[in-house]
C-alpha cells in the first residue's frame, strides 16, 4: 500500500513559542549586519533591506507563520529603537507603517516559501500492514493432555553409539 504521509517532511521546525524565542536571537544577530549596512550606506533603507533578508530567511527556515510574524515585529522594534531613533526609544513616524509592512511581508513570504518547499519535497512512504496474530483454540483432547503434569516433561531421547 502506498500512502502519502504529511509527517515525513515536517511542515514546521518548531512551535510558535519556540520559533518566536529563537527568532528574537536571530533578529538580534541580524542587527549587526543591519547596523553595518546603515553605517556604510548612510541611510536606513540598506539596513531595512538587510533586516528584511534576515526575517525572510528565518521564516524560510522555520516554516511557521506565527513565529515569522513575531520575529518581524521584534525586528521592527529593534530597527525602530536602535536605527531610526538611535537610543532604544520606540516611536511612531510616518515611515514606520512601511517598515513594518516590509518586515512582515518578508517574513510571511519566507514562511510561505518554506512550506511550499517542504510540500514539494515530500516523498511517498510505503507502508506494510502486518496481520495481527489470532488466538488458537486447542482441541478438547489436546487441552486435557496439555494440562497434565506429565505433558510438561519432554520425552527422553534414545542414545545411540557413534559408529
Amino acid at each position: 500500500m502506498i500512502m502519502f504521509r504529511r509527517g515525513l517532511v515536517r511542515r514546521s521546525v518548531a512551535g510558535p513559542a519556540t520559533s518566536s524565542a529563537v527568532g528574537f536571537f536571530a533578529v538580534v544577530a541580524g542587527m549587526a549586519p543591519t547596523a553595518v549596512a546603515v553605517w556604510w550606506s548612510g541611510g536606513q533603507v540598506a539596513g531595512l533591506v538587510v533586516l528584511c533578508l534576515v526575517a525572510g530567511g528565518y521564516g524560510l527556515a522555520v516554516r511557521n507563520a506565527t513565529g515569522a510574524l513575531v520575529t518581524a515585529a521584534l525586528g521592527w522594534m529593534l530597527f525602530n529603537g536602535f536605527v531610526v531613533h538611535s537610543h532604544g526609544d520606540l516611536g511612531w513616524d510616518s515611515g514606520d507603517a512601511v517598515r513594518l509592512a516590509a518586515l512582515t511581508g518578508a517574513a510571511l513570504l519566507g514562511a510561505l516559501l518554506g512550506k511550499a518547499w517542504a510540500a514539494r519535497h515530500e516523498r511517498p512512504v510505503v507502508l506494510e500492514t502486518i496481520p495481527a496474530p489470532r488466538a488458537v483454540q486447542p482441541a478438547s483432547g489436546l487441552a486435557k493432555a496439555a494440562s497434565s503434569p506429565e505433558a510438561a516433561v519432554p520425552p527422553a531421547r534414545e542414545s545411540r553409539p557413534v559408529a
